[in-house]
């Protein structure tokens, strides 16, 4: 039986972005709401070296689209923030696959990046043969520790579809025993086809078992 793990890396900070971190002592991604091939929308906590300096202002550099302040600390400096940022194109290959997930916070201070990543251990290899591709031979592996699978795992790992099929499926009583709707009712109602459905409720039930069992 396949387990699940969380594997940690230490890399170096993109010279792309040297400026940027040059400017912050403490960056934190802290939770992740969207993440796919092109942007990461997220909760993002900054403690800047300048005291007059705003997350605001790097709004259209850096990669970052937009960005709201949230909460702000003037005693210590920090800032907690909402924000849409682009991925570097060589990040994409991380991403886009979809045999692992980004695992938050990913932390960076001092000119490195702290990042997990869930996976099985026939992905580790792979996870790790992708960031030596991107930052070469400086970056560290700080553990490999086992994992116990959670709601949010899964909320990464079936499309946003997905999670309207089955809340509605789950809601209306699909899954109860007699159903209270069946296949036909979940068709009807999301406007697609019952061997639709039916696939879509399958991919479900596959996702939520292999994140469990495997």
């Amino acid at each position: 039986m396949k387990k699940k793990k969380r594997l940690t890396l230490k890399t170096p900070i993109h010279p792309s972005f040297q400026d940027f971190f040059e400017r912050i002592e403490y960056f934190e991604i802290s939770q992740i709401y969207r993440i796919d091939e092109e942007i990461i929308y997220a909760t993002e906590k900054f403690k800047f070296k300048d005291p007059n300096i705003n997350p605001k202002a790097f709004e259209g550099q850096y990669g970052i689209e937009y960005i709201e302040v949230l909460t702000q600390d003037k005693k210590t400096n920090e800032f907690v923030c909402f924000a849409g940022s682009k991925w570097l194109d060589e990040m994409k290959d991380i991403t886009n696959a979809p045999d692992f997930i980004i695992d938050p916070p990913i932390i960076m201070e001092n000119n490195s990046m702290t990042i997990s990543f869930i996976c099985d251990n026939e992905n580790l290899d792979k996870i790790i043969s992708k960031n030596e591709k991107i930052f070469g031979s400086g970056f560290k592996i700080l553990s490999i520790t086992n994992i116990h699978p959670n709601l949010d795992n899964l909320f990464f790992l079936i499309t946003d579809r997905q999670k309207e099929i089955a809340y509605y499926a789950v809601k209306n009583g699909y899954f109860e025993i007699p159903r209270k709707i069946n296949g036909s009712d979940l068709a009807e109602h999301f406007k697609i086809s019952q061997s639709a459905i039916y696939e879509h409720i399958r991919k479900i039930e596959r996702t939520l078992f292999n994140l469990i069992f495997l």
